[in-house]
């Protein structure tokens, strides 16, 4: 960045920091690129209908509707996209017409509305396409509860609606199109924000442990580390999503391949960064969850020499990011301690990785193209002999059907909303017979995107907190704003985009801008009162309350159950992930696609993230079982940390030809371990029900692996070592013996 005179940025500098900020903070810019197709779709179609002449109570419904129909509008391709949105109108128009003719008969409109609500959450069984066409009706149905209109206005409703969704698609396809090779665009630029971040957070953290700053200075310092590791981990994902459907298939694989490389390497080198300010090597705990700054303890003259040039190559860092280079690392010296050493290598593999991850860039969608040099072709492994048989798998148990009828997750859910919705309708005409929908919307909310009692207990929380500081604000916000429809409208625009902007990151900060944007709206059209931000509160408080008591006792499926089941899904993508990395080292006819583990890895990737957000119930600090919080933080993160060495795993298998361990004496100890773990984790995952018992590991072969070997082989006894420590943790007849560090409440990973 440059700076002006005086010291002052200059507005290149500054508008440089503000895209970097946004890159990396929002991966992809996937929430700022959807909060702009949802303003621009509300301004567009306002402008046009103000153009037109319509009445506000119009522009109020094609408003909403524009808003509701640019949020839940997904899908993974443009095509998938268009096809949804031509559904949508059609539904929307079906769904408000319902509600103009039912308004004169109050009870068949509540039951309808209720009606509405079940199939709103049943239809989400056919994927994003279903979710959207039933919260499309939904939301126009809740919509005209406060925009009354007469039977005989409906040919207008219609036209508004018809230029709602035209703007819609207009800003979506046209104006602001958002295709798959825009979309990884900008998550290359999010990926090299992030690297540059880690970058600068791995320079100071080296600084700090280094220095001489307090504690509290160091462990700022490595809490912010963690979080920009997490960033990058989270968009080296969202890229290996992307890059599917937007790149020739060598290119994605090779993009895909070298972005795990470049995530494992960065995590490492902070590891590894750790262990070298340590007094003697001890070894750090295990980043991923339990990563706390040591003391500074006494250093000796070879650590400080060694610490003082790998703090001297990590200053230099961001410049040798951006150039694509590496720096030099000192020559082997037994004055350097082991720990400092090891250090300097995991600097000089990730200064490799994203050397590598650059150049594999050159050949993604929106590189710059040289008409002069060709793609580099695909990998593919030299002619070998097929006489080696391949390693087989471990017996894998297949996913258990999906349950029928009312144990159906979405047919479960959408009569437990139903029966929610009914009490929420009663009680809230009883509250504020002109704002009951509030109660019933409310209760709808918190089985939106929930699985669990807990997940909807937790939802509800964040509503009313939500509500309640949004009616707050809104009490000094809307007052004076009266009559004033100018500023009124452009705040709402504002809570508008803030919805959508946190509408991924925080239920509270959306429910909070829901609430204010309803007090402008009131005053938008001359309906607000003090007293309606109190009804607001009630009516969300009751509708919260009807839809946990439904959860609690309709139907109820305990966050436990939803958590087993998604645990072990999580291990037996481990297991696949780690018998995928096996075969392709040992075996010479494995699939020749270097991608192949790296695919297995991203997902037990996801399949971890997806049991941490299950988790999130049990593990939020005000958890009552505070003995079970801390079981499932520390198997969350034994679970990240098997993830990581799985990741690893792929790496290191997707470096050569497939059966590169064919001749080393090492082959039969991977298999030997590798089989012990797959079957171990596929025991784990079904001791949850049968308690089948572990298997032991083999003996190991004769011979003395490489270097690159014996990393390999350290990762998978890390990994077993995690698992047995899982075993040790979960209740459950499934118990293996529980390695050292584990047992102390330290995983003990320590990749060398």
């Amino acid at each position: 960045m440059s700076a002006g005179k005086g010291g002052t940025r200059s507005p290149d500098g500054a508008r440089s920091a503000v895209r970097h900020l946004l890159h990396a903070t929002d991966p992809g810019l996937v929430r700022l690129v959807g909060a702009a197709h949802t303003v621009g779709a509300i301004c567009l179609t306002l402008a046009v209908l103000w153009a037109l002449g319509f009445a506000t109570p119009f522009l109020v419904a094609a408003g909403s509707s524009a808003l509701v129909w640019s949020m839940v509008l997904t899908g993974p391709r443009e095509a998938e996209q268009a096809v949804t949105h031509a559904l949508g109108l059609p539904a929307a128009l079906l769904s408000a017409t319902a509600a103009v003719l039912l308004a004169p008969h109050p009870v068949v409109s509540g039951a309808v509305f209720v009606v509405l609500l079940f199939a709103t959450v049943y239809v989400r069984r056919y994927g994003p396409r279903g979710t959207a066409l039933g919260m499309n009706a939904f939301q126009m149905y809740f919509v005209m509860q406060f925009v009354p209109l007469p039977a005989d206005e409906l040919p207008l409703l219609w036209a508004a609606l018809a230029v709602a969704f035209g703007c819609g698609a207009f800003v979506r396809f046209v104006l602001l199109r958002t295709s798959p090779d825009r979309s990884f665009v900008r998550l290359r630029r999010s990926v090299r924000a992030c690297l540059d971040d880690v970058a600068g957070a791995l320079t100071a953290l080296a600084d700090a442990v280094g220095g001489t700053a307090g504690e509290s200075h160091r462990a700022g310092r490595t809490t912010s580390l963690r979080r920009r590791l997490r960033r990058l981990h989270t968009c080296a994902l969202m890229l290996q999503d992307s890059v599917e459907g937007c790149a020739v298939p060598a290119v994605a694989a090779r993009v895909r391949t070298r972005m795990t490389e470049a995530d494992v390497r960065a995590e490492r080198l902070a590891v590894m960064l750790l262990r070298a300010g340590q007094d003697g090597g001890t070894p750090a705990e295990d980043f991923a969850h339990h990563l706390h700054l040591p003391g500074p303890g006494t250093r000796t003259a070879g650590a400080a020499a060694g610490g003082d040039l790998l703090a001297a190559r990590l200053r230099a860092l961001p410049e040798t990011l951006a150039r694509g280079g590496t720096t030099a690392a000192p020559p082997a010296s037994t004055e350097i301690p082991s720990a400092v050493a090891d250090a300097h290598q995991a600097l000089t593999d990730f200064e490799q990785a994203a050397a590598a991850l650059r150049e594999a860039f050159r050949w993604s969608p929106g590189a710059p193209a040289d008409p002069a040099e060709e793609p580099p072709a695909p990998e593919t492994p030299p002619a070998e002999p097929a006489a080696l048989p391949a390693p087989a798998p471990p017996a894998s148990t297949p996913p258990a059907p999906e349950p029928g009828g009312l144990r159906r997750p979405t047919t479960r859910a959408a009569v437990q909303v139903a029966c929610g919705a009914a009490v929420a309708t009663v009680g809230g005409q009883l509250i504020s017979a002109d704002h009951w929908y509030w109660a019933v919307l409310a209760c709808w909310m918190v089985f939106f995107n929930t699985s669990s009692t807990g997940e909807i207990a937790l939802k509800g929380s964040r509503r009313v907190a939500g509500t309640l500081v949004g009616a707050l604000v809104g009490l000094f916000v809307a007052s004076p704003l009266a009559g004033h429809p100018w500023p009124a409208f452009v705040l709402t625009l504002v809570c508008v985009f803030g919805m959508a902007y946190t509408a991924a990151l925080s239920y509270t900060a959306a429910t909070f801008f829901i609430t204010l944007m309803i007090a402008l709206l009131s005053d938008l059209l001359g309906s607000y009162t003090d007293g309606l931000l109190l009804v607001r509160i009630a009516e969300t408080a009751f509708g919260v309350l009807c839809g946990g008591a439904a959860a609690v006792l309709v139907l109820p499926r305990a966050t436990g159950q939803r958590t087993d089941a998604l645990l072990a899904d999580a291990l037996r993508a481990l297991a696949d992930s780690v018998t995928a990395s096996t075969r392709r080292l040992t075996s010479p006819m494995a699939d020749p696609a270097p991608d192949g583990p790296v695919r297995a890895a991203h997902a037990a990737d996801r399949s971890v993230e997806e049991l941490a957000r299950s988790l999130t119930p049990l593990v939020h600090p005000v958890a009552p079982h505070r003995t079970r919080r801390r079981t499932s933080l520390y198997v969350q993160g034994l679970l990240e940390t098997c993830a990581y060495h799985a990741r690893v795993l792929a790496v290191e298998a997707g470096r050569g030809a497939p059966g590169s361990w064919s001749g080393s004496p090492a082959r039969v100890l991977l298999e030997e371990r590798a089989r012990t773990l797959a079957v171990r984790l596929e025991d784990l995952a079904r001791g949850r029900a049968d308690g089948a018992p572990a298997p032991t590991g083999g003996a190991p072969q004769a011979g003395t692996p490489t270097p690159d070997q014996a990393r390999v082989l350290l990762h998978v006894r890390r990994m077993d070592d995690d698992v047995r420590a899982i075993a040790g943790a979960l209740p459950g007849p499934v118990q293996g013996p529980v390695a050292p560090a584990a047992a102390a409440g330290r995983p003990g990973w320590e990749p060398r």
